[in-house]
């Protein structure tokens, strides 16, 4: 569907019932959900681009008596590539399961961790925000490419990381929903408590009744 621009990033760590985890320590922070924003207090310089693929599969044509007679359709197996300029340090190491040695190191561990994700972006037309909604993934980096500077030019390599979507219970058993702000029936509160059960990011205090992008 069409869209303009990238906003913002939401993620959060799930524990082991699906619940967010609310805990700065074990989670990402207080409220469950992690904004990767451009504050560079918070240790982030926001996302370039969110490429989601795989959101439909390749139809199969079904052939007999020498003509086709049905299709299959197979499941959606949506994963996001994620280029972000910085993410902060520590956050990132948790979305990847990654543990620390108390000194500063960060290793993998044996377990994966299981995350929520929400891309929002815009309508080209009136920009009320639409939302890519992921309960449940997976994270991984595949690699780093550093390089050196010259002495005209600054070498940057980004945090490029992706997340593998799994089959969400909340969304049918289906592993994203796609949420558009303009709807007359959207409830932002809703949103963010489906796809990160127990969240106080977003709680009755900021109103739930009418439109809310």
């Amino acid at each position: 569907m069409a869209n303009i621009g990238l906003k913002m990033l939401y993620t959060g760590v799930k524990d082991a019932d699906g619940s967010t985890i609310i805990d700065a320590e074990k989670g990402l922070n207080a409220t469950g959900v992690y904004l990767i924003d451009t504050n560079k207090k918070n240790g982030n310089l926001g996302t370039k681009t969110a490429n989601i693929t795989g959101l439909a599969g390749t139809p199969t044509k079904i052939s007999g008596n020498n003509e086709v007679v049905d299709v299959s359709n197979p499941p959606s197996a949506p994963s996001v590539a994620i280029d972000s300029n910085l993410i902060n340090y520590a956050v990132k190491q948790k979305i990847l399961g990654r543990i620390s040695d108390g000194k500063g190191g960060y290793s993998d561990s044996d377990q994966t961790v299981e995350c929520g994700l929400i891309i929002e972006s815009q309508s080209p037309i009136t920009y009320g925000s639409i939302y890519y909604a992921f309960g449940r993934g997976i994270y991984n980096e595949a690699g780093q490419n550093i390089g050196t500077n010259t002495d005209t030019a600054e070498t940057r390599d980004d945090d490029n990381l992706t997340f593998t979507s799994i089959n969400y219970a909340p969304f049918s058993g289906k592993p994203y929903k796609v949420f558009y702000g303009d709807d007359p029936l959207f409830d932002k509160q809703a949103m963010f408590e489906e796809v990160f059960p127990g969240q106080t990011y977003i709680t009755e205090n900021a109103g739930t009744t009418g439109p809310k992008a």
